[in-house]
């Protein structure tokens, strides 16, 4: 007979309550409830009922971010959302299932990097800065992805089901542009408005950067009428993108303010004790952890500008959901390919633009490893290849969907409950997916659907204002970069690209995230880096082992 254990207590977020059927651990919001605990009892029901289908029916059509854990004397259950913006971890031991939101409560060792899984699942992370699957870098311990549950039923075996998969395919019926672009217009509506009924006066957050999708967010909610809204933006001093960000501002009548940030800031922050208690609460053993909002948030709160129970409400990852990651090859008429070139050309430009962090890893040997395991998840989880050729785009989404912006890019929501405040996710809401997931990816390519609806619509006049273009910053660096650049000239585009990656790109990226590694050891390294990332990766199996080390010394001596 197992038994079952939670390791979640009620810090960031969590709410635990016991009942006479059971106890239950939830954490997020779902719209449609008059609360957290009605969704779980309405939830409850289902699991007793044992339909699987039921149960993935209804968490398919939950509309919100949550995850959940409910446990009774005869049912052991764990749930993450569509897109697991709140991450859910279990390992079995023996007798033993524990499910926690922080491996770190795990006491696991770290998976043998000699091992084949263990190798291939370093080697992922090194590449991308994530693991792919339900894999984790620790030993047994395995992750919910985005859409499943598992379920401990019949002589306590443990199952893991996935209720949601998001698969792009283009429609078997046109639906006119017309049509297409007004149905644009009411779910973007929709998404924000219901953010604004549950924020119920309270203060919406919103960091607003140069592009699209924060701006959407801002003027979406000046054009619903809600006037308790503050926007920030950070990095370096008179960056362009802040710039637009006041502008924009200003202009929805928003309260406005920067966040100066330096590399010694972001160094000071990074090695601080602070920095250390938000490693361990958000480390998952499968992802580096988010960086570049922890000093901007920290700062922020600082200056006590808002309010303890403001909501933070960003525009990730639109860019992605509207189409702007899908590769041109993949939108060109591919009716002459077989279907191993399709699956080359897919992974291909997976690989091109998620596994990509080192130069000096992408040989041939590693390409081929990554390859065969994100084709293994394809295939498994949506079927691989189907026969219409021009499909194939949405193989690229589900892999970037399942791995990259759910195992990394949105787990910046972990910054902003660090320091206690909620969050909202507006460009992840389950009417945004639905809409997306089957618009023809001739809308969709260089998001040209959204941006034309967005500049018709124009809400608060902030997508035809004249904004600021694009410069350089700093601008003491501009001119010198400039003379450099001229003088490459003659010796090659790509050489400059290089040079201007090794010696300039540390000081020219706006967000200063590259203030975690010294510059010396940048411009002394011929590894190939390609952002930030990459020596947060380093860093972070570093300290890993590091601590694992420390851990194995202690039980040794």
């Amino acid at each position: 007979m197992k038994s079952f254990d939670v390791q979640i207590t009620s810090r960031y977020g969590w709410i635990c309550s016991k009942h006479d059927w059971g106890s239950v651990w939830i954490k997020g919001y779902v719209f449609g409830y008059k609360d957290l605990q009605d969704f779980a009892n309405i939830l409850f029901k289902k699991i007793e009922s044992a339909d699987q289908d039921h149960i993935s029916n209804f968490l398919s059509n939950a509309d919100g971010h949550f995850a959940i854990v409910i446990k009774t004397s005869k049912t052991f259950f764990a749930a993450v959302d569509r897109i697991r913006s709140i991450p859910l971890f279990y390992v079995e031991k023996s007798n033993d299932i524990i499910v926690t939101d922080q491996p770190t409560k795990l006491n696991c060792e770290l998976t043998k990097s000699d091992t084949a899984s263990g190798l291939q699942d370093r080697l992922m992370l090194q590449m991308s800065g994530y693991c792919s699957g339900s894999s984790t870098l620790l030993d047994g311990v395995k992750q919910l992805q985005s859409g499943e549950y598992l379920n401990v039923y019949d002589a306590n075996k443990l199952k893991v089901h996935s209720f949601y998969n998001y698969i792009p395919i283009n429609p078997y019926y046109e639906t006119s542009k017309s049509e297409l672009k007004k149905n644009l217009e009411v779910v973007s509506k929709n998404i924000l408005q219901k953010i604004i009924d549950h924020a119920d006066g309270r203060t919406i957050v919103v960091p607003l950067s140069g592009g699209y999708d924060s701006r959407l967010v801002a003027s979406g909610f000046a054009h619903l009428g809600y006037k308790n809204v503050k926007c920030f933006s950070y990095g370096q001093k008179n960056n362009f993108e802040s710039l637009i960000s006041k502008k924009v501002a200003k202009k929805l009548g928003y309260d406005w303010k920067f966040i100066e940030l330096t590399h010694e800031i972001v160094k000071k922050d990074y090695y601080s004790d602070l920095h250390k208690s938000y490693y361990s609460f958000c480390d998952t053993f499968a992802s580096v952890p988010v960086e570049h909002e922890f000093s901007a948030v920290r700062l922020l709160k600082k200056s006590e500008w808002i309010p303890e129970d403001a909501i933070f409400v960003n525009g990730m990852s639109g860019d992605y959901l509207t189409g702007l990651h899908i590769p041109k090859t993949l939108i060109n008429n591919r009716e002459d390919l077989d279907d191993e070139e399709r699956k080359e050309q897919i992974l291909e430009a997976l690989l091109d633009k998620h596994y990509s962090l080192w130069s000096c890893l992408e040989t041939s040997e590693n390409r081929k490893l990554v390859a065969d395991n994100l084709w293994k998840q394809i295939e498994k989880e949506t079927g691989g290849l189907t026969k219409n050729n021009n499909d194939d785009f949405g193989l690229y989404e589900f892999s970037e969907f399942k791995n990259r912006q759910s195992k990394y890019v949105i787990t910046v929501q972990r910054v902003y409950e660090f320091f206690g405040y909620e969050w909202r996710l507006p460009l992840w809401d389950k009417e945004y997916l639905d809409y997306w997931e089957t618009i023809d990816k001739k809308y969709k390519f260089d998001r040209n659907l959204f941006v034309e609806v967005m500049h018709q619509l124009d809400w608060g006049g902030v997508w035809s204002m004249k904004l600021p273009a694009p410069y350089i910053t700093p601008r003491w660096i501009s001119l010198f970069r400039l003379l450099i650049k001229g003088l490459f000239a003659f010796i090659g585009r790509d050489k400059w690209k290089l040079f201007d990656k090794k010696f300039f790109y540390y000081w020219t990226e706006i967000l200063c995230k590259m203030g975690v590694v010294s510059y010396s050891k940048v411009i002394l390294d011929n590894r190939g880096y390609r952002n930030a990332v990459s020596w947060l990766s380093e860093d972070y199996l570093s300290r890993l082992d590091a601590k694992h080390e420390k851990k194995k010394f202690k039980k040794e001596k």
